[in-house]
């Protein structure tokens, strides 16, 4: 059978293949059915615990759907954390008590809920550092494709133990993470479908990463969302870092839920190569050197076993792709090789056959004398981060000439700046107008948290503005009401008393900071807009 796409283009003798491969459906093997799905992690310091008082929690949840129909889902909840930097993505973090899955439900667009069951009954105790539980719901609909459908979870453990983290909380998508002392209330508090209990989602910590006493709180979810259904389309294992998704945090997230950059660039509805929801198995500070290697096997445990149980042997996944590899950096060259690689050999091993695709890897800056704004700007790149002349030029050479690789997708392109190869995007690639008027009381005493710009600007990002002839500062944009003129007020993350001229220019920041590792929303969308989704070509054998 030949998807629409195939059948509205063909090959031409003798030349490049201008569509896909016919897709071949297997509408009784389970697949990735949802964006967003992340495992718990947590950073190297004290775990997630359950406050006084707040015990019992329930997290509501938005996911997109994949670009066909599916009504059958299965929906795997675990007790097993992993870590975030450091040993990154051994699963070390988790916590030291169980966690008792109270009940479940599957939400639909239309806010019908249908209750997620584990063996037919709920409750379902999820025991620490182990446990995984299947949730399995059946709908008497089809969820239509590419749907915003929801998880939400009532869940609870004692008072101070410790508990898994997966999510932190998108506000703008109507998502929300209620707490209370007991079972009736937070069902209540479901109910009524109001705001976040204050000390789960409290404002001065919203949209910041740190570790569990200064970072937003993560929730707890379910660590993948499978579905029947699937109409034979790619679907990726994704081995990475935190250029999958950490650059972004919760307030600049789309409409499905997506962040990052190789999240959103996979999920983009191109017209000829389609989107795909990916089975991501990596975190923020993941090495190559350390996946599939010791303390960090229980997830791909988990996949075999949805193979064997629930798939008749067929994995949920049709090629890898390997994205890692930069926080696994060596001067010398053949030591970080045999940490890049190493993985992709382990995965081989594990897979024979497994189609192999690779990702080169991206840059950072030296510094920058004015913090980002120009290209001109920026310090040269080190010889380790040099993608022309150094280490990692010919660590990227070497990536794409592996034979472990049956195809590679150089992105460095993508992201540097046309102007000099040597040197990343930056924020004076992306104005975006004006300030309207001005923020603040102009006292450069009082301070403000609230800046008028064109509603065209994006949510979550991170701007900076001439806030005096010649002098820039920044802004991280994490909440937004709609004026209805063309001009909306931001919240800003960042409360000071900058004493702002009228009509400030300003511009996207292309990275969340100062180090130049991680690209902000304007950079993210900048370089999914030049990644050509051609790519997804070499998805196929």
């Amino acid at each position: 059978m030949m998807n629409a796409i195939s059948l509205a283009l063909t090959y031409p003798r003798g030349g490049a293949v201008l569509a896909p491969p016919p897709w071949v459906p297997d509408p009784d093997r389970y697949m990735p059915a949802a964006t967003r799905t992340r495992w718990p992690t947590g950073a190297t310091a004290t775990p997630w615990t359950f406050p006084a008082g707040l015990n019992y929690q329930c997290t509501k949840l938005f996911f997109g759907s994949p670009d066909y129909p599916t009504n059958d889902f299965l929906i795997p909840f675990v007790g097993f954390a992993l870590t975030e930097g450091g040993n990154a993505p051994q699963e070390t973090q988790s916590p030291n008590a169980d966690t008792v899955i109270d009940e479940a439900f599957f939400v639909m667009p239309n806010g019908t809920e249908y209750p997620i069951l584990f063996g037919g009954l709920v409750p379902a105790t999820v025991t620490a550092a182990t446990g995984i539980v299947y949730g399995q719901v059946m709908l008497p609909v089809a969820l239509p494709a590419w749907s915003i459908f929801g998880v939400r979870t009532v869940y609870h453990g004692a008072e101070g133990a410790q508990r898994c983290g997966s999510y932190r909380i998108q506000r703008h998508r109507g998502e929300k993470y209620w707490g209370a002392a007991d079972l009736a209330s937070v069902q209540a508090l479901a109910a009524a479908n109001g705001a976040s209990t204050a000390a789960l989602d409290p404002d001065s910590l919203y949209n910041t990463i740190g570790n569990a006493t200064n970072s937003q709180i993560q929730a707890y979810g379910p660590a993948l969302v499978l579905a029947k259904g699937w109409d034979g389309r790619p679907v990726p294992l994704v081995v990475g870092d935190s250029l999958i998704e950490r650059q972004e945090i919760a307030a600049s997230a789309d409409e499905r839920g997506n962040m990052g950059m190789i999240r959103r660039w996979l999920d983009q509805r191109d017209p000829v190569w389609g989107s795909t929801v990916p089975l991501v198995m990596g975190v923020p500070g993941e090495h190559n050197e350390f996946e599939l290697a010791t303390n960090a096997t229980k997830r791909w445990v988990m996949l075999d076993a949805i193979k064997t149980t629930f798939n008749g042997g067929k994995d949920i996944w049709t090629f890898c792709l390997d994205q890692g590899g930069r926080n696994d950096n060596n001067t010398t060259l053949s030591l970080w090789q045999s940490r890049k690689f190493g993985l992709d050999d382990r995965i081989i091993a594990r897979y024979p056959g497994a189609h192999m695709v690779g990702m080169t890897i991206l840059p950072t800056m030296a510094g920058s004398s004015d913090s980002g704004r120009t290209v001109a700007g920026y310090s040269a790149t080190s010889a380790l981060w040099n993608p022309v002349t150094g280490t990692l030029a010919s660590m990227n050479a070497s990536l794409i000439a592996s034979s472990r690789f049956a195809k590679t997708i150089d992105i460095v392109p993508a992201f540097m700046s046309d102007s000099d190869p040597t040197k990343g995007s930056a924020a004076e690639l992306t104005p975006l107008g004006n300030v309207i008027g001005h923020p603040g009381n102009q006292d450069g005493v009082t301070t403000w948290d609230t800046m008028r710009l064109p509603n065209t600007t994006k949510l979550g990002a991170r701007i900076m503005f001439e806030y005096q002839p010649g002098l820039w500062t920044s802004r991280t944009l994490v909440d937004r009401t709609d004026l209805g003129d063309g001009t909306a007020n931001y919240r800003v993350a960042e409360v000071l008393a900058t004493n702002v001229q009228d009509n400030a220019a300003f511009l996207g920041h292309a990275y969340t900071a100062a180090d130049f590792v991680h690209p902000a929303l304007y950079g993210v969308l900048r370089f999914v807009s030049r990644l050509p989704q051609s790519h997804k070509a070499k998805f196929y054998p």
